[in-house]
């Protein structure tokens, strides 16, 4: 990326304030009419009204700008559309997708030094943040990372950090040790847990946590491989997912659990090719009798865990899983987020994402639709003190085959 290395914790007190509200609303007014895939929505949803209440609201609590400027994009009520602040814990994520594409593509982000270096890097802890009603919950936790070693479990709720209200980017930016106090139950008491956040490319941090994901779960006589996808964005997650099930055949599980709750879509059709039991197995031998072999299909009972999370690309693979019988789908309807989108810089260091083109699959709309599981199983994440009834549903299953 052109110009000097910005500091994200530095960047959140100094970029926001930089470009006037006003400016702003006109810069994502252009791009929306300019670039929004679907030109007839915006009189549907009241685009010109919006704007037009955005900038009123601005002019009378300048303070919530964030708060105006997302409801402003979130009127289109579309996916793959978003007003993304650095104050958002996808923000570093969405850079680091479309990195190589942010520092070249002047058409979209012309001053990227309003941006952080790229391939970004952030000090973070491992966790899929989920806000919910006002509050801020542990979505799940990554495999092999500083949430992990320190405690931190599914369901959580993060009340403050280091004694101050939470929030997520704004606790970890110093990179220093941080004290969370945590509610585990339901208007349970406060534990305080310590955690080292460390510096991460969060498109490396996922492609890792595939690989720490990988494991057999034993239920019974069944030996379940496990593996979870964090974000499918990009061919070196489908490697990372490929050699970890060639890892987990070699230890010879009976059933498979894919995981595609949560996270980042991105994946392509024919990542369905995991499924293919047809594919001939590789094995070869040295002269020293070390054998080798490459497997990375799938041969045993499968089911893929979905949800509302699961999102673009996953719900692609999920709909050809469901359609071919592949595998069981486990869990809830998927997040019925299926168009393209593409990302802007805005002068005010925040990034648009915005829907670029519709989107079909076989013929079929998805969006506003989804994938229904084959098997519904509710889960509630609120104080789930780390318990999985999806997961463990999906083990229930595979065991009793």
């Amino acid at each position: 990326m052109i110009g000097v290395r910005i500091a994200l914790a530095l960047l959140l007190t100094t970029t926001i304030a930089a470009a006037e509200p006003a400016a702003v609303i006109d810069q994502i007014d252009r791009l929306v009419r300019a670039q929004f895939y679907a030109p007839a929505v915006l009189g549907q949803r009241g685009w010109d009204a919006a704007v037009r209440e955005a900038r009123a609201a601005l002019a009378a609590t300048p303070a919530k700008r964030t708060e105006i400027l997302s409801r402003l994009v979130a009127r289109l009520a579309t996916s793959h559309t978003e007003y993304i602040a650095p104050d958002n814990p996808r923000f570093a994520q969405i850079i680091s997708i479309f990195d190589g594409f942010l520092g070249t593509a002047k058409d979209r982000c012309p001053d990227p030094a309003k941006l952080p270096a790229l391939p970004i890097e952030v000090p973070e802890i491992g966790v899929w943040w989920t806000r919910l009603d006002e509050r801020w919950f542990v979505g799940g936790v990554l495999d092999d990372t500083p949430a992990k070693a320190a405690g931190l479990v599914l369901g959580d709720e993060v009340v403050t950090a280091n004694g101050r209200r939470f929030q997520p980017v704004a606790a970890f930016a110093a990179g220093a040790p941080v004290t969370l106090a945590i509610r585990r139950t339901r208007g349970g008491p406060l534990r305080t847990i310590t955690v080292a956040p460390k510096r991460v490319r969060p498109q490396a941090a996922f492609r890792a946590a595939i690989t720490a994901s990988a494991r057999i779960i034993e239920r019974g006589a069944a030996r379940v491989a496990y593996v979870r996808v964090w974000s499918w964005a990009g061919a070196e997650m489908q490697d990372a997912l490929e050699d970890a099930i060639s890892d987990l055949n070699a230890k010879q599980p009976t059933a498979f659990v894919i995981d595609l709750r949560d996270g980042w879509g991105g994946a392509s059709p024919d990542y369905l090719r995991i499924f293919d039991a047809r594919i001939p197995v590789i094995e070869s031998v040295g002269r020293d009798g070390q054998r080798y072999r490459v497997d990375h299909h799938i041969h045993v009972p499968a089911a893929v865990l979905i949800n509302r999370g699961s999102r673009s690309g996953k719900e692609v693979v999920a709909y050809g899983v469901k359609k071919h019988h592949l595998a069981t789908l486990i869990g809830e309807r998927t997040g019925a987020a299926v168009v393209a989108g593409g990302v802007y810089c805005l002068d005010d260091g925040a990034i648009l994402y915005l829907a670029s083109s519709a989107v079909t699959i076989d013929g079929e709309v998805l969006e506003g639709k989804g994938v229904e599981p084959d098997v519904a199983v509710p889960f509630e994440l609120r104080y789930a003190a780390g318990a999985d009834q999806q997961l463990d549903a999906a083990l229930a299953a595979l065991g009793a085959r």
